[in-house]
């Protein structure tokens, strides 16, 4: 049994990591934003069965008790998936991309600052990231050990993406093995992307493509997602350094609507592209080039 500090534990994928560690015995701590938010997590846990399945005892811990007490004393496993969410619909805005960043680095140097200044840093230290870190518009197919943007070709996705690993980085006297998780887009029932394209898939019969739907498809199921944080904890496994969590094969956005056509019985063969506009409309230009282009 280990003792696992997890940020980000009542999100899309957190809550699922929570549910199979507390199921496996393992001690586990949600670290949250205030004391008020602890009892507001724990309520939504116990009100929300169907997404906690299990509720972890051991509870919550702020985050302002981290940055002034540091770790919980005997704390075997960090794992940070903290960070606002990229794919709601809604405008682009300075103020949303500014969320998106400071959500992710403030925590992440949070946990790095505490796991330095521990008395017994933990074995491991998984600290999420994204396959957004990847240059766009490039056919190549990246593995961990490549340059992620080898023309130099740099968007906000990929800067956001460098700047959260380059946060997440341990001094080499520090013993803690760090593993950076490049998170594909994680596919489940209720993750955001199947929330909008089952119910549009289903009520209209027809499976849609984003633009002409060439551009790669960076996948995970949300099972094997967890599968994998679980692994990364292993000791055994040695994994460390960057680790692309995504499915073995290359698909693009048109095999993903041809998967949705079929599971929703659409009667078109062939999926329908959806105007690249629509997109920019929904998105952002920013955000659509994005989408477009390569990135998930």
């Amino acid at each position: 049994m280990k003792k696992v500090l997890i940020g980000g534990g009542s999100g899309q994928i957190g809550r699922y990591v929570v549910d199979r560690l507390v199921k496996a015995g393992h001690h586990v701590i949600i670290a949250t934003r205030s004391e008020a938010r602890q009892s507001i997590v724990i309520q939504f846990m116990e009100k929300n069965p169907e997404k906690f399945r299990t509720i972890p005892p051991q509870g919550c811990i702020s985050w302002k008790d981290i940055k002034k007490n540091g770790l919980p004393l005997g704390t075997d496993v960090v794992i940070n998936l903290t960070g606002h969410t990229i794919g709601a619909l809604g405008l682009w805005t300075r103020g949303l991309r500014d969320k998106i960043i400071s959500s992710r680095i403030g925590p992440t140097s949070d946990l790095v600052a505490a796991i330095k200044s521990s008395a017994e840093p933990p074995e491991c230290f998984i600290s999420a990231s994204a396959v957004g870190i990847y240059e766009n518009g490039n056919s190549k197919v990246f593995t961990e050990l490549d340059d992620p943007t080898p023309t130099g070709k740099s968007t906000y996705f990929t800067k956001l993406c460098k700047k959260w690993e380059e946060t997440s980085q341990l001094p080499s006297e520090i013993p803690t093995r760090l593993v950076n998780a490049r998170f594909g887009v994680v596919l489940g029932h209720d993750t955001e992307p199947m929330t909008l394209l089952l119910p549009v898939t289903m009520a209209t019969s027809i499976p849609t493509t984003m633009g002409n739907g060439t551009q790669p498809f960076p996948w995970i199921h949300m099972d094997d997602a967890v599968s994998a944080v679980i692994a990364m904890m292993d000791q055994e496994t040695g994994l460390s350094g960057p680790v692309n969590v995504v499915a073995p094969n290359v698909n693009t956005n048109t095999d993903l609507a041809h998967a949705l056509g079929k599971a929703c019985i659409c009667v078109p063969d062939k999926p329908i592209p959806t105007p690249s506009g629509v997109f920019r409309l929904l998105y952002g230009t920013e955000r659509a080039e994005n989408i477009l282009l390569d990135s998930p």
